[in-house]
């Protein structure tokens, strides 16, 4: 009974190796896809912290020029 649930659990085991890779593939995968994650949200905020700065220059020029207006 315990050789077949050994047997069982190696089988699962060598199963999961061949699909799943081992855990050095697994951790580097892990590893790439948090950094890709990373590399876009830098690329996210980035952009839109350059749009907030357009749109801040915008506002300072339509400030400007509202106030030259009222003098």
């Amino acid at each position: 009974m315990v050789d077949t649930m050994m047997q069982t659990y190696q089988k699962k085991k060598e199963e999961e190796f061949v699909t799943e890779g081992g855990i050095k593939e697994r951790m580097t995968a892990a590893r790439l896809g948090y950094r890709t994650d990373q590399r876009q949200e830098l690329e996210t905020l980035h952009n839109e912290n350059a749009a907030l700065r357009a749109r801040i220059d915008q506002l300072l020029q339509e400030n400007a020029t509202l106030r030259s207006k009222m003098k």
